[in-house]
């Protein structure tokens, strides 16, 4: 109340003028950015006389919720001049000191606001990081981010003269469910205490279910920390029933092998600092930015790290399943569009870029692979008329690039061998890639599921196919299971689009628990050594200290 008292008086009529020209004058040394928001205001102060507004800033910039790295943006020179907000403060004297004060806050409102639509992250030099593994380890990636543009002076000015500037900050925040479990997540892990290492030795075999030690007595309060296994007033060196459930959980969160043993690499993952678990968590707020600031009521995900694809509605997950993606040398692109139609029993029009590194290969040591695999060659892509018999000498040449297209078309005919298995939704795209059933269902048994080209199996086609009925006619419906018993290609088309978006998240939250996934690709290394040098350091200090 003291300060709201305080703001209001010192913007008083008698005061105004002379600070009116205090501000018109610190205003011509700022950036064209700060003097538009002002002369929307016709160059009045927009803090000073503005408590509400004040206060609002000030409570956000020390909130993780919007300021989730704690980054300076002004506070500490805001702080220089908390002087001016006591009671014995001579108005008169500081009007220049004051003016400086109302510049300050907005420099600090407007980086505030800058970050939560980019954070600090250089997008431009992790576009290029991830175009350049083309040149350095002839690896082609794709990731369409979608760029935001910031926030205009208008809208900026409009929440200031409404007083409503914490609604529109959040209106800023990217993905607000997601965002909010990972804040959660953050704010848990940033409050975890710091544990000591659990030792072990390189002979080191583990502990099975029965073990005593006393060893076991320090990861059942390592596992209490991380909130997988119960708190108790005392703890057994036993490795029992409780136990085994903890470390079956805690394995799940991480994607360890699920052994029942507490082996080296599970001591390994319990050893590592929490700091680095809070990174990846900032890391993954950051990537929210360039993603839809909202995703549709009904969309298909499909998250590469976690090797999952998830069909929701309304903010609700409706179907979930296991995902092959492409392996680390042909990673799955990272983009949004649009599932327009699917093909029961497809045929595989083998890409020109699996033909020349995987099937050409594979041909020179297996001449007969193709007849063995129901591949057909056809020339070109208009002649229908089938080459009975292809000279595999003529491909060689074309195992360079250098060489051009290869005038030949290699399609897998339908069948229970076929690669996309009996079914494929498609969802048109410049990489070529969809979902897809698969002919190898042994792959989705495995933990790191990354063993395609880019295209994504799913292990339950025909359940998501149950799924997207809805969009289907009803007389293609009525034709589902005559299809499904003979091998004849059939495309049925949707009456309305289901957008489909991969993406890369490798921190998330489900059923209450915390997952963190392995960056397959790299990618968060690449965002953590791409933030900007804004000389906005990390600064955290009470609240009420900065006020009084």
């Amino acid at each position: 109340m003291r300060i709201i008292l305080l703001l209001t008086i010192i913007y008083s009529s008698i005061w105004a003028n002379r600070l009116d020209s205090s501000l018109y004058s610190k205003l011509q040394n700022e950036t064209d950015r700060v003097k538009s928001i002002y002369k929307l205001n016709s160059n009045h102060p927009l803090w000073i006389g503005h408590a509400k507004n004040f206060h609002t800033l000030m409570n956000a910039l020390q909130n993780p919720y919007y300021n989730y790295k704690y980054k300076n943006f002004y506070q500490e020179e805001i702080g220089q001049y908390s002087y001016l907000l006591q009671d014995n403060m001579d108005i008169d004297k500081n009007s220049n000191d004051l003016a400086l004060l109302d510049i300050l806050l907005t420099k600090s409102y407007i980086a505030l606001a800058d970050f939560l639509v980019k954070s600090d992250i250089d997008w431009d030099s992790v576009s290029l990081k991830i175009k350049e593994l083309k040149d350095t380890k002839d690896i082609k990636a794709n990731w369409e981010m979608v760029k935001k543009s910031l926030p205009s002076n208008r809208k900026l000015y409009n929440a200031l003269k409404k007083e409503d500037i914490d609604n529109f900050f959040k209106s800023l925040i990217p993905l607000p469910d997601r965002y909010a479990s990972l804040i959660e997540a953050l704010n848990i892990y940033r409050s975890m205490p710091q544990f000591h290492k659990i030792p072990y030795t390189r002979n080191f075999k583990g502990f099975k279910y029965g073990d005593m030690d006393n060893k076991i007595i320090d990861i059942k309060k390592r596992l209490v920390i991380s909130g997988d296994f119960p708190k108790q007033d005392s703890y057994s060196n036993i490795y029992g029933d409780k136990l085994k459930s903890a470390i079956y959980n805690y394995k799940d969160r991480f994607n360890l092998e699920q052994n029942g043993i507490i082996d080296k690499v599970t001591i390994y993952y319990m050893n590592r600092p929490i700091s680095l678990l809070v990174d990846s968590i900032i890391t993954n707020l950051d990537k929210l930015r360039v993603f839809p600031n909202r995703f549709p009521n009904e969309y298909i995900l499909v998250n590469i790290p976690a090797f999952m694809m998830e069909y929701y509605k309304d903010g609700q997950v409706i179907l979930s399943m296991s995902a092959v993606i492409g392996r680390d040398e042909r990673p799955t692109p990272i983009f949004q569009s649009k599932m327009t139609y699917l093909e029961l029993n497809p045929n595989w029009n083998i890409p020109e870029n699996l033909v020349r590194k995987d099937l050409i290969p594979t041909l020179m040591k297996e001449p007969d692979y193709m007849e063995k695999h129901n591949i057909h060659v056809f020339y070109g892509w208009k002649d229908k008329k089938e080459i009975k018999h292809l000279d595999i000498e003529k491909l060689l040449p074309y195992q360079d690039v250098s060489k051009g297209h290869i005038p030949y078309r290699f399609v897998q005919f339908p069948g229970d061998d076929n690669a996309l298995g009996r079914i494929k939704f498609m969802f048109p795209n410049k990489y070529s890639v969809y979902l897809h059933d698969t002919d190898n269902k042994s792959l989705f048994q495995r933990r790191y599921r990354v063993y395609s080209s880019g295209c994504m199996r799913i292990s339950k086609p025909f359940e998501l196919l149950e799924a997207l009925k809805p969009h289907l006619k009803k007389r293609d419906i009525a034709q589902i299971d005559k299809y499904r018993n003979n091998l004849k290609n059939v495309t049925f088309r949707f009456t309305s689009p289901v957008v489909v978006q991969t993406a890369y998240f490798t921190v998330y939250r489900k059923d209450g628990q915390i997952y963190f996934r392995k960056d397959i690709y790299g990618y968060d290394n690449m965002i953590q050594n791409s933030v900007k040098d804004d000389g906005q350091s990390s600064f955290v200090e009470d609240v009420e200290t900065l006020l009084f």
